[in-house]
């Protein structure tokens, strides 16, 4: 019968993926995402979540080395 198909043969359907919009639909984490996207000045328009959180990260690691530099200035015109 062709039109008789066990369930071993049925190929297997994978649950939908949770997409980004879904995620965020709590208010309060669009909210930060929306505060994040403000503080982040690299972040790409229109980015999804891990854009925005690899942008984010760059952005910490870039302040980082800036407050770096600006003790080690701040030292050496101490010392003269």
């Amino acid at each position: 019968m062709r039109g008789d198909r066990s369930k071993a043969t049925r190929p297997m359907v994978a649950p939908p993926a949770i997409s980004e919009r879904d995620m965020v639909e709590d208010s309060r984490l669009v909210k930060q995402v929306r505060e994040l996207r403000r503080l982040v000045p690299v972040c790409r328009e229109p980015c999804g979540l891990g854009e925005l959180f690899q942008d984010t990260a760059t952005y910490i690691e870039d302040l980082q080395v800036q407050v770096k530099v600006m003790r080690m200035l701040l030292d050496k015109l101490s010392d003269e």
